[in-house]
């Protein structure tokens, strides 16, 4: 069964929730692409995909993760320019990332993900997810990192996780700022 058959298209409403600021966190930039992003990242996309899917409770429906390989300005906002400012993913970021989404199905990397949606705004593989990550942000043993997941017109989430140092582990303690969800 395709996936935009899966929902329940006439009520799935965009919305945003605002939640606390920010505070004062550190920017990663480009050239300083902290040690820690590579689990960061990869612990914010497999919440996104295991916990945040919204197809209810159970596993997510889909059967491959088509990964941009580069940050997602617009991970966190649909409504964002993506002319905004991108950096491909370090090896480190994609091993972390590829090792932790491989455990739920295949990983195919992708460049452009306008590639891989139909006219009415589908994955062009059939029961695909495609996910995003933008630029995590750090400060001490807190960091942000904006996540997209798109599965059709009528099938998508985007927002930030907040992730704590627990125990040496980044882990996923909740959500920073707008939730959209469509």
């Amino acid at each position: 069964m395709r996936l935009s058959r899966m929902r329940t298209p006439l009520f799935l409403l965009v919305f945003a929730i605002l939640v606390a600021g920010c505070g004062d966190e550190t920017t990663v930039g480009v050239d300083s692409v902290s040690s820690e992003t590579p689990e960061m990242m990869a612990a914010a996309l497999v919440e996104l995909v295991t916990e945040d899917h919204t197809f209810g409770t159970g596993p997510a429906p889909f059967t491959e993760y088509l990964i941009q390989n580069q940050t997602d300005p617009s991970a966190a906002d649909p409504t964002a320019s993506v002319e905004g400012p991108a950096r491909p993913l370090t090896d480190e970021e994609r091993e972390a990332i590829e090792d932790a989404i491989s455990a739920l199905g295949p990983v195919r990397w992708i460049d452009d993900p306008s590639d891989y949606r139909t006219a009415d705004l589908v994955p062009t593989i059939e029961e695909a997810a495609i996910l995003g990550v933008g630029e995590p942000s750090i400060d001490a043993d807190t960091g942000l990192v904006p996540v997209s997941m798109w599965c059709g017109g009528l099938c998508g989430t985007w927002l930030t996780y907040r992730l704590d140092l627990v125990n040496d582990v980044w882990t996923v303690t909740g959500f920073e700022g707008p939730i959209a969800v469509s």
